[in-house]
């Protein structure tokens, strides 16, 4: 067995498509269909079920994914510790919220450490492999990582004062008919404006949708539809035109998640550190 043909067997058996992991390493899904074929006659198992348009790790490939993986990870650590002084390498971040407070602390960060490569993502799948530190809400696929909360902070109503609902009272009921604005659906504010609309007894209205928040907010001040934000990561980013209606006891729980197993580089456990340091000075001012 070869470690680069247990790490695209990992690897597809984590997207349960040989295409996507083909795609990752740049290779034609052929390459990938023949790796998996030759280590299934090495150990004498088949690993995945077949089908005419996909493949399924069955309950050996399984068993036999988790232990490599686990391997992998601490061969990847061994090899990376022997070489961590800080002072360099990359921190590789999942950043699927709080975009703006992270990027504040990457900047600090960089500033301190400028020897050390950042290399961020947004709104992707966190169970990619590479992602040393993962800024996210609350996630069902990540309930095996380790985790430690960085920020909870209340939800609002963001409406123009000029629109149609400025007169709004905080009953959710009432913003039944009305356009919703919201970041894409990978996101948690997509997830919990259908949450909170849904425990009000109606499923949101969207009108408009986008992944960049600068817009998003910009709709709401345009007039075009309301928006449920964080108090604490939006503060200051809408215009005067804008109201912010609290919602008493609505939180976002916001969580940093380390995969298990993974050896975490010291670079990354200073932004972490870091981060951490930012978001709590900045409550309190």
């Amino acid at each position: 067995m070869e470690l680069l043909q247990l790490r695209k067997f990992c690897h597809a058996a984590r997207s349960g498509s040989f295409a996507r992991t083909a795609e990752y390493f740049g290779v034609p899904p052929s390459d990938i269909s023949q790796t998996v074929r030759r280590l299934e006659e090495e150990l004498g198992v088949q690993l995945f079920d077949r089908h005419p348009n996909a493949v399924t790790l069955n309950g050996r490939g399984a068993i036999f994914a988790q232990r490599v993986q686990q391997s992998l990870l601490t061969l990847e650590g061994a090899v990376t510790s022997v070489t961590d002084d800080g002072e360099s390498g990359e921190v590789h971040l999942c950043v699927n919220c709080n975009r703006r407070v992270v990027m504040t602390a990457v900047e600090q960060f960089h500033r301190r450490w400028p020897n050390v490569n950042l290399r961020t993502r947004t709104l992707c799948d966190p169970t990619e492999e590479g992602f040393d530190l993962i800024i996210s809400a609350e996630d069902a696929s990540l309930e095996h990582y380790h985790r430690q909360k960085l920020l909870s902070e209340q939800l609002a109503i963001a409406i123009s004062a000029e629109g149609p609902h400025a007169g709004w009272n905080g009953d959710l009921r009432q913003l039944e008919t009305a356009p919703f604005v919201t970041i894409g659906e990978k996101s948690s504010m997509y997830r919990l404006t259908h949450q909170l609309c849904g425990e009000a007894g109606f499923i949101p209205r969207v009108a408009i949708q986008s992944d960049d928040p600068y817009y998003v907010r910009k709709c709401v001040e345009l007039g075009l539809g309301v928006a449920l934000v964080p108090l604490f990561s939006w503060q200051g980013q809408f215009g005067s035109e804008v109201i912010l209606h609290p919602l008493p006891g609505q939180l976002r729980d916001t969580w940093i998640y380390m995969a298990p197993g993974r050896y975490l580089p010291l670079c990354a456990r200073r932004f972490r550190d870091l981060l951490m340091e930012h978001c709590a000075t900045a409550r309190k001012e």
